[in-house]
């Protein structure tokens, strides 16, 4: 690889090297990064470009939902998605009459808005640089992206082609990838839900139909909600490896309580001692647990940082599930839920692996590895479906367009199975190890390289980071050209 960097021709009055800018996904962290760029006043018309198929910006898959039984699992003051101003989806949520007409938002002394409020207020967020024509969305998913003459060609599924100079990776969180078991033995079954993408995923359940989740974590919890919400009585059944469920949130506020970057912890097994120090001191206190964790998401990427990447690995595979149990708690809605319909017996936790799945006529049965000895035990349901989570290991090769830049060299997997591998300035790393200085990854695709990632301050934090270094790039005094040879 050869990199040369050469100066530019200098001119009185400085002009923008970087004329467009191309963001691939239009959820919160597309929405967020394109607003950001368009408050700078620097692009004309329709040089912010965003691909995405949905009608509307912002929502994206994780608060793209008409169900008003889902909620956020986060208190809107806690939600803060625009830099600079916190409150701003707080004080949306009153001046728009949203939350007067949600009486059940308010649990535990805050307000947890369902999130089609939320894609409402980032859709507003986006829309007057739309209306403008500084912003421009294009109603398509990008199919192709590649070099060509020294910018990058995006080609979307409805035949749009640009070019842009700087391309933007925020597609967000991939597809779940069902257990090997389940995708063979119930391929083709209709009764087999391998993801939700879809909003009328759980339509044709019927009431009386037993259901069966394979996860156990929040997304889990959402089909709870939605079934219940929608008359359903009979009897679910959460099947994951440890069957831990996600913890609820704490009543009333409180402050995030523990200090680890004072001799940041560089193994898992010192993080984990420090965690169960600071856990024990609020205990002793009478302080919420969840205070400890709100330290820990703060801290969170300074503690990644800190961590090589084996003692990031050891972190994943020992820590990972029973960490994200308590990081991403139920909001008070939801608990109280699960606590009723547990009580009721209408609502089971099962701790196992899959082994075997065998359709029937009229029901389908699963068999469940459990315990140390390989005790096997036969649950039969008329629904299986999968909600374990999104799997970011296979991210590339779920998206035509990020498989053809990693099979010539641009991109490259996170080696911690998190995403996409980037620097610590977002930018993608090419397969030679070297960042590409005018790719950049946004959101939860980036988690690999920052650990903390997956909250809204901290993707709203990431974007506005990402936005100072294109506006730098677009008026850069030199220009390094980047020979590679894959």
């Amino acid at each position: 690889m050869l990199r040369i960097t050469l100066p530019l021709q200098k001119q009185v009055t400085p002009v923008p090297t970087i004329s467009r800018v191309a963001i691939i996904g239009g959820g919160f962290t597309g929405a967020t990064l394109a607003r950001l760029l368009a408050l700078h006043g620097q692009y004309w018309p329709h040089e912010i470009v965003v691909f995405e198929p949905r009608a509307e910006l912002g929502g994206g898959l994780a608060y793209d939902a008409d169900d008003p039984s889902l909620r956020l699992n986060v208190a809107a003051h806690r939600m803060r998605a625009v830099p600079g101003d916190p409150q701003a989806f707080l004080r949306w949520l009153s001046n728009s009459g949203r939350l007067e007409r949600d009486p059940g938002a308010m649990a535990n002394g805050a307000i947890y808005a369902r999130r089609a409020d939320f894609a409402a207020f980032m859709a507003g967020q986006i829309q007057s640089f739309i209306d403008d024509g500084i912003v421009r969305h294009v109603r398509e998913r990008a199919e192709r992206i590649c070099r060509r003459h020294g910018r990058w060609q995006i080609e979307g599924d409805g035949g749009a082609s640009l070019q842009a100079d700087v391309v933007v990776i925020a597609t967000g969180h991939p597809p779940p990838t069902p257990p090997g078991e389940l995708a063979s033995g119930l391929s083709g079954d209709h009764r087999f839900i391998p993801h939700l993408a879809r909003p009328d995923a759980l339509r044709a359940i019927r009431q009386d139909d037993k259901v069966l989740v394979v996860g156990a974590g929040l997304t889990a919890l959402d089909v709870l909600g939605a079934l219940r919400a929608r008359g359903h009585r009979a009897e679910i059944t959460l099947v994951s490896r440890t069957g831990h469920l996600p913890q609820p949130q704490a009543a009333g506020d409180f402050a995030p309580h523990g200090d680890f970057l004072i001799g940041v912890p560089n193994t898992a097994l010192s993080l984990l001692e420090r965690v169960r120090f600071a856990l024990e001191e609020v205990t002793e206190a009478g302080l919420p647990w969840q205070s400890v964790f709100e330290a820990l998401r703060h801290q969170g990427q300074a503690i990644w940082r800190a961590l090589p990447l084996l003692e990031q690995r050891r972190v994943l595979r020992h820590l990972r599930r029973r960490f994200e149990a308590h990081r991403f708690r139920m909001p008070p809605q939801i608990a109280e839920l699960v606590e009723r319909e547990g009580a009721a017996g209408r609502l089971r936790s099962c701790a196992g692996r899959i082994v075997a799945a065998r359709p029937g006529r009229a029901e389908i049965a699963i068999d469940i590895a459990t315990g140390p000895h390989g005790t096997v035990e036969r649950h039969v349901a008329q629904w299986v479906i999968v909600a374990t989570g999104p799997d970011h290991g296979n991210v590339i090769s779920s998206q035509g367009c990020l498989a053809e830049l990693e099979g010539v060299g641009l991109l490259t997997k996170d080696p911690r199975g998190l995403g996409i591998a980037c620097d610590h300035d977002s930018r993608a790393l090419a397969r030679d190890g070297y960042p590409v200085e005018d790719l950049f990854v946004a959101g939860p695709l980036a988690r690999g390289a920052f650990g903390e990632l997956a909250g809204v301050p901290e993707i709203a934090a990431q974007a506005e980071r990402i936005v100072q270094q294109i506006l730098g790039m677009s008026f850069a005094t030199t220009r390094t050209i980047t020979i590679r040879s894959m």
